[in-house]
């Protein structure tokens, strides 16, 4: 192992890349980095021999298993890369942006020498990321190939259809992802569209008087407004415990979407579809190629060569087609096609780990005073799942960085407000016990929290539920109080609380300048329940 070609091509008075040195034990530690260099790629290291294996991979790792990724080796890197991201100045080897966009550990699933599997062309390992999951295969193409492959292995980390998403933004498309879509769009042309027509030669039957009915089963075409949507399988188990059904999940988001799509017009929509209900088997789709006329999608780039249609939450025929699908959840992204640089919220995730809701219900109280001596309003609702969201809206006139800057300072106020139980600790293995987790990293463009009224595949059918600061004050809610089956007659009641998040007129500005420059010394008084 030597780190010599490493050293040889940089000039460590130029760039802040680690000199390093050879390491004297391994933690089978693994990092991908997205690296803006001339050309955008990805590097993939994984620690043995003292150093940092490394691979190039230009369209970056993948979860599908369907996915071959072609992976060039580069030169040994020390372990302190495992750390390593910022700006590497013109002029120097690897000029540009480095990001970490996973790190973990790695664990090789036949024998215990990855040196010898190395020397062999051949690793087989589970990774431990945060994006990264289960077993993936890397070997080389052949024996005096140069080119390895990263293919993902078919467990239950695997997704077809996956993503990739980056850390950085970027303008870049090439000419070959053009005029890929345009070929996918043609193909799409040709191929007959989703009729709007009843298409097993049945009836059809108003949506309203369809889903008053009583236990629904097989198929059926409903009509709403002046379209028909065709229904599969409505008798299909959904929440099985609790007896819900597919026919259950339709009914809620058609009578939910006066209330929920304000909050997803004009969106791009990230689709995780439950097939066989919240116990089946899952899978991220983003790209949607074939839809009925009545459903939006808007073609956008979302990495260096590859453009995806996403679905657009525009009306309730399209809560009922993506339900169809077996979509529980909906996932828009923070701001609007017409203006999709500017995010309309910033969003905290409060996620606990091990810790009562009323001590959630204490730090969220805690964010919304701290937010208030910036001057800025904030809304609070339930995930839907463990935790609590807190949003604060903007006017739609702050691009995504300065957004994720003034959460993620957000966070660490919030942090200092409540050492002993907060954190930003993304990482469970590093964080401690009973530990309540500020995420502020679901800022970034393509990034999305669940919205409000959304549906959850949590046992008992939970919704993300707005609430009150009264209701937050009293520490005596949790997430499970909401669900499909007394969301609406709360609204009835109350009223969408959330509804002053859709006009805000606030900006970040002044309270950026104060986070930047007023440290948080004093620790907000404890609220009594």
């Amino acid at each position: 192992m030597s780190l010599e070609i490493y050293q040889r091509k940089r000039d460590f008075t130029q760039t802040p890349e680690p000199k390093g040195k050879i390491a004297r034990r391994n933690l089978h530690r693994f990092v991908v980095q997205e690296h803006h260099a001339s050309k955008l790629h990805f590097d993939f290291r994984l620690e043995m021999g003292g150093v940092l294996k490394s691979w190039s991979i230009p369209k970056g790792p993948s979860l599908d298993p369907a996915d071959k990724r072609f992976a060039v080796p580069t030169e040994d890197h020390p372990v302190e890369y495992l750390k390593f991201q910022g700006h590497i100045p013109a002029g120097n080897y690897g000029a540009g942006e480095h990001m970490i966009w996973d790190a973990g550990t790695y664990e090789l699933l036949r024998g215990d020498d990855p040196l010898a599997q190395l020397a062999e062309g051949k690793l087989n390992f589970t990774l431990k990321g945060e994006k990264l999951r289960g077993a993936f295969n890397l070997f080389r193409l052949g024996h005096n190939d140069k080119r390895w492959l990263l293919i993902k292995s078919r467990d239950e980390f695997a997704e077809a259809g996956w993503q990739l998403k980056l850390l950085l933004e970027t303008d870049e498309t090439t000419e070959s992802a053009k005029v890929e879509h345009a070929r996918k769009r043609r193909e799409r042309a040709e191929v007959k569209k989703y009729s709007t027509k009843p298409s097993d030669g049945g009836r059809v039957v108003a949506a309203s008087r369809a889903f008053q009915s009583g236990e629904l089963s097989g198929d059926m075409n409903v009509k709403v407004g002046r379209e028909i949507v065709h229904l599969t399988n409505l008798g299909k188990p959904y929440w099985p415990d609790e007896g819900y059904t597919k026919a259950d999940l339709l009914k809620y988001y058609y009578e939910i979407s006066p209330y929920i799509l304000p909050y997803l017009k004009d969106r791009p929509l990230i689709m995780k579809r439950y097939p066989d209900g919240i116990e089946g088997k899952s899978f991220h789709q983003h790209d949607v190629r074939e839809t009925p006329d009545f459903v939006r999608t808007a073609a956008l780039d979302v990495e260096e060569g590859h453009v995806v249609d996403y679905i657009v939450g525009d009306n309730a025929p399209t809560m009922l087609y993506m339900a169809n699908l077996g979509a529980i959840e909906r996932h828009p992204w923070h701001s609007r096609l017409k203006n999709l640089q500017h995010p309309d919220w910033v969003v905290l995730d409060l996620d606990p780990e091990e810790v009562e809701f009323s001590e959630i219900c204490e730090v969220a109280l805690s964010a919304r005073r701290i937010l208030e001596e910036l001057g800025l309003e904030s809304y609070a609702k339930t995930s839907g799942s463990r935790g609590m969201h807190i949003y604060v809206p903007l006017k739609p006139a702050h691009a995504y960085e300065p957004v994720a800057e003034f959460a993620e300072l957000l966070a660490a106020r919030i942090v200092e407000a409540h050492p002993g139980i907060a954190t930003v600790e993304r990482s469970l293995r590093k964080r401690q016990r009973r530990r309540i987790y500020i995420d502020h990293m679901q800022n970034a463009r393509g990034k999305s929290v669940v919205a409000p009224y959304s549906v959850r595949p949590r046992p008992a059918a939970p919704v993300s539920a707005p609430l009150t600061w009264d209701e937050v004050s009293t520490k005596k809610i949790t997430p499970q109080d909401f669900h499909i089956k007394n969301i609406l007659p709360r609204i009835a009641q109350i009223g969408d609380l959330f509804r002053p998040v859709l006009n805000s007129k606030q900006t970040l500005q002044h309270a950026l300048d104060k986070l930047h420059g007023e440290p948080a010394t004093r620790k907000p008084q404890r609220t009594k329940a």
